[in-house]
């Protein structure tokens, strides 16, 4: 990797293949939990990862390549800290702040990875994919504010 323009493109299909392996753990975290509420949040969340997803395919056209996943580590590790908690078993309140936990720090991942392909993409001036990567943003800012007041709501249900 020698460019700028192979850093974005690198860095555009590792949150492709992070976004798209969320649409997966979003699912299986919403069938974890036990709150209704907490449960119908992953499922919103997840119609609205389909959108990005969608937007992220416009990107690759924009800048003429086929879509293509590089393996995200980081979300790989975020899933996983997620399902390795499951199995030890928690109690259905304890699972409820710890998912609700997790899925903010996965939307700060994703946070992250957002303004740093807007950043890449204004230095090349890839203007569409920049206007693409702010609408993501956008809405993994908004869902990470819900997830934070919701967290902050069933946290402090819990027993000490």
């Amino acid at each position: 990797m020698n460019s700028g323009r192979e850093l974005f493109e690198h860095e555009l299909r590792d949150i492709f293949d992070a976004e798209n392996k969320l649409l997966g753990a979003l699912e299986n975290m919403s069938g974890k939990v036990s709150n209704e509420q907490l449960s119908q949040s992953f499922a919103q969340h997840r119609d609205v990862t389909e959108r990005q997803v969608e937007r992220l395919e416009q990107v690759f056209k924009a800048v003429d390549r086929t879509p293509r996943r590089e393996p995200c580590k980081g979300i790989n590790g975020l899933i996983e800290e997620f399902s390795s908690f499951v199995q030890d078993k928690p109690s259905p309140d304890v699972l409820n702040v710890f998912a609700a936990n997790a899925a903010i720090k996965i939307e700060h991942y994703e946070i992250c990875a957002y303004k740093s392909l807007i950043r890449l993409a204004d230095q090349l001036g890839l203007t569409e994919a920049a206007e693409l990567f702010e609408q993501n943003l956008k809405e993994e800012q908004e869902t990470a504010q819900e997830l934070d007041a919701f967290a902050e709501k069933i946290g402090h249900e819990l027993p000490a």
